[in-house]
């Protein structure tokens, strides 16, 4: 097992690559969380690439569907979204990649102070309440062009940063194009999305899994 943590802080993600291809992606994820010393939030679940219609309008494949998955960060709309996420393939598409990069580096124009003082709020109300969020604070970076709205001119900024110009970085294309390969992602620091599928349905399949960074992450 490689330094998982010390590669977190650095780079927002790890690539585990062929990571115990014979495990179950319950037993992988375990041995993830026994490394990091955090708590696995639920059961792995699957993801597949399918039309806007197979899903419904409050998700993300319910809104893009096959074409490309815009850069964001899981539960943005959460007051303590999880801290790290796995992905691992069990059927791949060599067409299709993973996309990541840590938002110090696509934000690095954008001044601290504007991050700091950027607020967004939920697009829907979260159990009965509506409420704002900072894009960054007590070390949780949040990002979602789709659900979160902005709510002062710094959150705007922000918005053309991410949404409107050409990231003046690169971004890190991971295939995930056999079983057992496996990426973790720092979901408080590092954006994630997904390059543009095709026309044609894709019997890519992708588990996923959320682990908690402290006992209290709720």
């Amino acid at each position: 097992m490689v330094d998982i943590t010390r590669a977190l802080a650095i780079d927002g993600f790890i690539d585990l690559g062929d990571f115990y291809p014979e495990a179950t992606t319950l037993e992988a994820a375990n041995r993830i969380g026994a490394e990091l010393g955090c708590r696995l939030w639920k059961q792995p679940e699957s993801l597949t690439v399918n039309p806007t219609t197979a899903k419904p309008p409050n998700t993300y494949a319910g809104n893009y569907g096959m074409g490309e998955l815009p850069l964001h960060t899981d539960l943005a709309h959460w007051h303590i979204p999880p801290r790290y996420l796995m992905l691992r393939c069990l059927i791949g598409d060599p067409a299709v990649a993973t996309l990541v990069v840590h938002h110090r580096e696509a934000l690095r124009d954008v001044s601290v102070g504007t991050l700091d003082r950027a607020m967004f709020r939920p697009r829907r109300r979260l159990d009965g309440h509506m409420f704002l969020l900072h894009l960054r604070q007590r070390g949780i970076f949040r990002w979602d062009r789709l659900f979160l709205v902005p709510a002062n001119n710094e959150a705007r900024q922000v918005r053309v940063a991410l949404v409107d110009q050409p990231l003046p970085c690169r971004v890190a294309e991971i295939i995930l194009d056999k079983p057992g390969r496996t990426i973790l992602i720092d979901n408080w620091t590092t954006l994630h999305g997904r390059s543009a599928a095709g026309k044609s349905p894709s019997d890519r399949r992708i588990e996923r899994a959320y682990f908690s960074g402290e006992e209290n992450d709720e």
